[in-house]
């Protein structure tokens, strides 16, 4: 076994001076980053720095010198950089530094960051769930730079596998999101008390979190057991001082909005108004300063209301919890309307449609909510009418006439392609997949022909101007996109551009190089409306549902028909003129609806929009299938002529030059990076690829700064910034909104700073007043004449691993009770000999009552324990109900109306009521939060013996399983509760089924009569129609 690493402390005075003197050799830290580093590096004993003096809102000189310290910066300021730096001043085995709250993607970055360093020999390594016991405590002991999971860690300093009195400090990621009642508390509390002399280190980047509530940042160094912070807004005088020095060469393109996306997102800011309005007056909590337009478009806001909220949610109506769901729907929209294609958008809208079902129109099974009460306004027929025609116009269910070269709107093809540009519909031969009555406007996004032209700039440019001149080496164009399916969109349609872009258009259809992609998202839209025909009759067939065929597809045709039927053919077509090419400078109301926005979209169609879509879907579906089977049959007769051809000249035209063009490597001078916005890894794509051009297709304010840092630490680099954004949109407000929001976030935390009051020393120690009187406490009464006895015994509560996901073990340990973590098979919180709890959060309590594991979880207890508890807690910040006041009368009214009561009907409390009478013997504890908890659990365990370690994890173990080799795997339970969540598995055979099967792909790969012969025959039945039901139907092949 390795040997236990030696404590060497860094604030010795000769190596501090040699580890921060190296500092200076790191040329590509900027002189803030380095002042920052050695702000949160001890100094040396006796010795003070020069630019301590310097630092925003300086403490004492005490603070100066203490190690543990908060840093708070704004973001793209290169924050992975610094805590690299620091890490590597500590790489060595004579330190042990743990990282926690460090995501895979992040331990990623900073291995390569610490490589880049010289770091390399071990460097940081990472220790999660697939790590065993004994290899951890090896890793722990040979010391170095460990990332581990909270969870983990926490397990292992009770378990006392780690030496916590040899760390030498902690480094903890993403300090804003420490609360009470998280792990990485509990972790800095047992660090802190079994360890006096490590530091610990917390960084930060989102400023905003701390904006919220009362004293953020003193709650955050109370819990981190820290005194000192230090913040580095933007306005910083240092930070402006190195990234003044050379700006970067930014050109600002403003993109109007097209007309249609102009009046859809007025139509969704009035409705969002009227949202907010109606929460305000339906509710007296919600604080009115805060419910604005200017705060819901971000998605903090929602966090904001619910929290507002909570207390009271059991006493709040269904609409206005409906208002709450809303709102983030709307705020969802405004941010899909610019990002989103117009099919892709018009298919989100569909959805909603689709989730407002009710009645018999409703799937089979799913769950039925209130309706909207913005889909009832006059604005939201703008939205569904204007998103319908930006992406086709027609009916899916009139049949095209074979005499007339018009459409069923009764617009000739010239209008429509005057109006719109060519569609598929000229051509001479209509795509298979496309139904009748259907003709494709497919507005593109504005951004897309902006783009085109930047890049058409960004071409001229390399090609008039001698790259010598400009000292650069290659002339890489970097995008920058705000999500993966932007980026994938973009890259897909930069690619059916270049040879727009290189050699002007050769062709007609070259001008619109996004309609090929355009006119493949509305295949896609189509076979997935028809599938959705298909998985609702597979669904209602499943639940043996009578079928009305033609009930809902003769109303939709009669109602369409009724509407069409008096629409002035004039009309349509001066609408349609008007969505192509809109008059500059005039806006009119447009009284009229055409046949090109369905008749659904009227305020009396969209309640029964639901109804109409799913005729609609049937229809799709139907069409879809034979128009499938009759694309088959063409290209099976097309197919052998194709396949001679093929053979013959394959062979031959495929050269070696061409494979090298194909399957060489790239040149950098001509590459067109399409990229997402990834937080720090940004800073080293930036390295790896020195882009000459970037263009922000999204605009983002952390890259702006990734930019500036890049470019002041690399003097002898052009870049030329195309910044993209829509002209008097939601996307600028929000832009302009995040940068004052980030401002007024710094500005809080300076006066808080000010202002905060801290306990001189922050040990993280109970009181010891609450401790002795614990330690001291009467433990038996039962002895002869009633005498007591005291015990120097502290009180101890075994916890299963699984339990530290939760906030609980850490309150126990609080509240001056031992944890002593163990894989439990009974019970998840022993607290005696005969004392077992059973802990449900009350999502969780649902979820086991519909799953029976409930039962068999009280089952076990009450057969090896004398006391079974069952623990139903609640969350501190919520409601402290069941259920509301009105779903209450609700079912009081329900059930004096009705004779029956179906079984999935009946509510959690009388479940609640057969589980007792069931288990006469079981208690049910009621909490309102983990701290109500905490001290129950105190008052339980007097008068009681202390639960004795070996017997409880021997209780409901086989007699020939192994304890220890259990528990060597006990930590990935990832795996088992997927198991125990399929139906037919419960906790007494899936021991039985992991045992049997390698993983859950074998598993869900057995025949019926191999599941029946493990589980049973009724239990693999319903294994067995789980693992194999297809409510999908038959699609045809993409």
């Amino acid at each position: 076994m390795a040997s236990r690493p030696a404590r060497h402390d860094i604030t010795h005075p000769s190596e501090a001076d040699a580890n921060v003197s190296a500092l200076a050799s790191i040329g590509n830290l900027l002189p803030f980053q380095k002042h920052i580093i050695r702000s949160l590096i001890p100094a040396p004993s006796g010795g003070r720095r020069e630019d301590d003096s310097e630092r925003l809102g300086s403490s004492s000189d005490e603070d100066q010198d203490d190690p543990d310290a908060l840093l708070v910066m704004a973001r793209g300021l290169g924050i992975r950089s610094i805590v690299a730096s620091i890490l590597r001043l500590y790489d060595g085995p004579q330190h042990l530094v743990v990282i926690v709250n460090a995501s895979a993607e992040e331990e990623k970055g900073l291995g390569d960051e610490l490589t880049t360093m010289g770091v390399r020999k071990p460097g940081l390594r990472s220790i999660g769930h697939e790590t065993t016991a004994k290899v951890r405590q090896e890793l722990y002991l040979s010391g170095g730079l460990l990332s581990v999971t909270s969870r983990i860690l926490v397990v292992d300093m009770l378990n006392k596998m780690i030496p916590t009195d040899l760390i030498t400090g902690l480094v903890v990621l993403h300090a804003e999101r420490i609360s009470p009642t998280c792990v990485e508390s509990f972790i800095a509390r047992i660090f802190r008390q079994e360890n006096k002399e490590g530091f610990i280190k917390a960084f930060s980047d989102e400023p905003e979190h701390f904006a919220g509530g009362l004293s953020p940042l003193q709650t955050v160094l109370g819990q981190l057991h820290m005194r000192r912070v230090e913040l580095w807004p933007r306005f910083h005088k240092n930070i402006i001082r190195d990234l003044g020095k050379r700006r970067a060469d930014v050109i600002e393109l403003h993109q109007p909005l097209s007309r249609s996306m102009r009046n859809i997102q007025n139509a969704i800011v009035e409705c969002l108004d009227a949202t907010l309005g109606e929460l305000k007056r339906g509710s007296s909590t919600i604080d009115v300063d805060d419910c604005t337009v200017e705060n819901a478009i971000f998605r903090a806001f929602e966090t904001i209301v619910r929290r507002q909220l909570d207390p009271v949610w059991h006493r709040l109506g269904p609409k206005t919890k409906q208002l709450v769901n809303d709102l983030r729907t709307l705020r969802s929209l405004l941010t899909y309307l610019i990002t989103y294609d117009s099919v892709t958008f018009h298919s989100y809208l569909e959805t909603i449609l689709a989730s407002q079902s009710s009645g018999s129109s409703s799937i089979p099974g799913a769950p039925k909510q209130n309706q909207s009460p913005w889909l009832f306004m006059e604005a939201a027929n703008v939205i569904f009418r204007e998103a319908k025609a930006r992406a086709f116009i027609g009916d899916v269910k009139k049949q095209p006439s074979s005499q007339q070269s018009e459409s069923n709107d009764g617009i000739s093809m010239e209008e429509e392609e005057a109006a719109f540009g060519p569609s598929t519909s000229s051509a001479a031969v209509r795509p298979w997949w496309l139904p009748p009555g259907v003709e494709p406007t497919l507005e593109e996004l504005p951004k897309w022909h902006l783009l085109r032209e930047v890049l058409d700039e960004i071409e001229q440019d390399i090609h008039w101007t001698d790259t010598d001149l400009t000292g650069n080496k290659t002339n890489t164009i970097l995008i920058m996109t705000q999500t993966e399916r932007t980026c994938s969109q973009l890259r897909d349609y930069v690619s059916s551009m270049d040879a727009s872009i290189l050699g002007g258009a050769s062709r007609e259809e070259d001008a619109t190089p996004g309609r090929k992609l355009m006119e493949k998202q509305l295949r896609n839209y189509f076979l997935w409306k028809g599938g959705l025909g298909n998985m609702n009759s597979n669904l209602r067939t499943t639940a043996d549902v009578a079928p009305q065929p033609g009930t809902s597809n003769t109303n939709g045709d009669a109602s369409r028909g009724a509407q069409g039927q008096y629409e002035s053919e004039g009309l349509k077509r001066k609408e349609v003129w008007e969505r192509g090419r809109a008059p500059p400078n005039k806006r009119r109301r447009q009284r009229g609806g055409s046949t090109a926005a369905s008749s659904a979209t009227s305020q009396g169609d969209l309640r029964s929009a639901p109804e109409a879509l799913e005729s609609e879907a049937n229809s799709l579906a139907q069409f879809m299938d034979s128009a499938a089977q009759r694309n088959e049959v063409d290209e099976e007769a097309e197919q052998p002529a194709e396949g001679a051809i093929n053979s013959e000249s394959s062979a031959d035209t495929f050269t070696q030059v061409d494979f090298d063009n194909y399957f060489g490597l790239l040149d950098m001078s001509d590459l067109v990076v399409v990229r997402p916005y990834s937080g720090d890894d940004d800073d080293r794509n930036l390295e790896e690829l020195q882009p000459r051009f970037i263009v922000m297709y999204d605009p983002e304010p952390s890259f702006v700064r990734r930019i500036e840092v890049y470019r002041s630490t690399h003097p002898h680099v052009s870049i030329r910034v195309y910044f993209l954004m829509y002209a008097e949109s939601v996307e600028e407000q929000r832009y302009l909104s995040s940068l004052r929001r980030e401002k007024d976030s710094f500005e809080r935390l300076i006066r808080e700073k000010s202002m905060m009051a801290l306990p001189l020393q922050a040990d993280g120690r109970p009181a010891e007043q609450s401790s002795d009187e614990r330690l001291l406490r009467t433990i038996n009464s039962r002895l002869a004449g009633g005498q007591r006895t005291a015990t120097s015994e502290p009180p101890r509560v075994i916890v299963d691993l699984r339990e530290f996901r939760s906030s609980l073990p850490s309150m126990l340990h609080g509240a001056g009770l031992q944890v002593v973590p163990c894989t439990l098979q009974v019970g998840d919180y022993i607290l005696t000999s005969d004392m077992c709890v059973e802990r449900k959060s009350l999502s969780d309590l649902i979820q086991s009552f519909n799953s029976g594991r409930l039962y068999t979880q009280c089952e076990l207890m009450s057969v090896h324990y004398q006391h079974p508890i069952l623990l139903i807690e609640f969350d501190q910040d919520k409601s402290f109900s069941l259920q509301s006041m009105n779903e209450a009368k609700g079912k009081i009214v329900s059930r004096a109306i009705t004779t029956k009561t179906k079984s999935q009907d009946v509510d959690i409390q009388s479940k609640l009521v057969l589980l007792t009478i069931a288990f006469p013997r079981l208690r049910i504890i009621w909490s309102s939060s983990p701290y109500a908890t905490s001290d129950i659990f105190a008052e339980l365990k007097n008068n009681y013996d202390e639960p004795d370690l070996d017997k409880v994890a021997a209780v409901g173990l086989d007699e020939n399983s192994s304890s220890s080799a259990f528990s060597e795997n006990s930590l990935n339970m990832t795996p088992q509760d997927i198991l125990l969540s399929l139906p037919g598995i419960t906790t007494k055979n899936f021991r039985l089924v992991s045992n049997s099967v390698r993983d859950l792909a074998e598993l869900f790969e057995l025949e019926l009569d191999e599941i029946q012969h493990l589980i049973g025959i009724e239990a693999g039945r319903k294994l067995f129609e789980f693992c194999n039901k297809n409510v999908r139907g038959r699609l045809p092949a993409l």
